[in-house]
């Protein structure tokens, strides 16, 4: 064999020993990331339920005994944005209730799992704050990802819980309660609540979207639509329109707008027998909502100027039938 074959022939033995080593090798690989699972697990944190327990009891709940006085049940409100009787209410409902993340595990401890009132006041206070889940996850004791479950699970027991009572339209009787309500208020008939737009500031809109979601606040926003009553009670709610258009593109697109074109709004006056009514002497067959003056000249709309007319004109009226009721005719 002379030099050239000899080199050749070397070549290739090298060649095919560094494939197989390369094939050995991702065997060994193959079996370490196989066998990993027999090694032991780390362990876990262990997060201290019972002292964030009471925390929540001596700071802003209170329980019996020397913490039966809460340090900061004042200023319940101003942390959470919420009453702490709102609160409670809230506690017991979801407490009640069937859903599975609140209810206790019986395998363990109470000091080994987070209590109910971590499980709400984490979501309430990041909802109040508008920051991450995670930003309080010391005073509380969870985990990063326990903190935005606790998030998750509290929009759903909320949805469960009370969209059916506080994200509905108005019955007959609701009807009647509201128009009892202002009249009792305003001392005018007809009046089913205010209508107006409020944008919620998004902090963290993508820089790609911001364009379409930027308008009257300056700043990426998101539209929500309602008609409230005296007592701030939602009768009507659109949300998500982006901030760039204005309340007249919010309301051609409203399905308030819809109800009131299609007549379901006027058969529900009707089956509440609020309408026809009076102010003055004139006659309505139409209850109203007030409006501020970008909104345009609807039958049902009045506007802040108007509505104070109305108001001076039945006023004017009561006043002369007192009168005549004193001194006769």
């Amino acid at each position: 064999m002379d030099a050239n074959k000899r080199k050749i022939v070397v070549a290739a033995l090298e060649a095919g020993w560094a494939f197989m080593s390369e094939m050995a090798n991702d065997e060994d690989e193959g079996r370490e990331a196989t066998d990993h699972r027999k090694k032991p697990r780390s362990n876990r944190r262990k997060f201290r339920h019972g002292d964030a327990r009471h925390c929540i009891n001596r700071d802003y709940l209170g329980i019996r005994g020397d913490l039966a006085t809460p340090l900061l049940g004042a200023e319940f409100k101003a942390m959470f944005r919420v009453s702490r009787s709102r609160f409670q209410v809230l506690l017991e409902d979801i407490g009640a209730s069937e859903i599975r993340f609140y209810q206790k595990k019986k395998n363990l401890d109470v000091d080994e799992q987070a209590s109910l009132e971590a499980k709400l006041l984490l979501p309430i206070k990041t909802l109040a704050y508008g920051v991450p889940p995670h930003t309080f996850i010391d005073y509380f004791q969870m985990s990063p990802e326990y903190a935005r479950e606790c998030c998750r699970q509290f929009d759903i027991a909320v949805k469960k819980i009370h969209a059916q009572e506080y994200l509905r339209l108005p019955t007959s009787d609701d009807l009647r309660s509201i128009l009892q309500l202002h009249r009792h208020v305003h001392q005018v008939d007809g009046l089913f609540g205010s209508l107006d737009c409020s944008h919620t500031i998004w902090k963290n809109c993508p820089k790609a979207w911001a364009g379409s979601y930027t308008g009257k606040p300056g700043s990426p926003s998101i539209i929500l639509e309602a008609v409230v009553d005296y007592h701030m009670f939602f009768w009507h709610a659109s949300y998500g329109y982006t901030g760039n258009i204005g309340d007249l593109n919010v309301l051609a697109q409203s399905p308030l707008l819809e109800r009131m074109v299609d007549g379901s709004f006027h058969t529900l006056e009707n089956e509440a027998s609020v309408v026809p009514f009076k102010i003055g002497d004139q006659e309505f067959t139409k209850c109203f909502i007030l409006t501020d003056g970008i909104y345009p000249k609807f039958s049902r709309f009045v506007k802040g100027d108007r509505f104070d007319e109305l108001m001076d004109a039945d006023e004017h009226v009561r006043l002369h039938q007192s009168l005549m009721n004193k001194f006769g005719s």
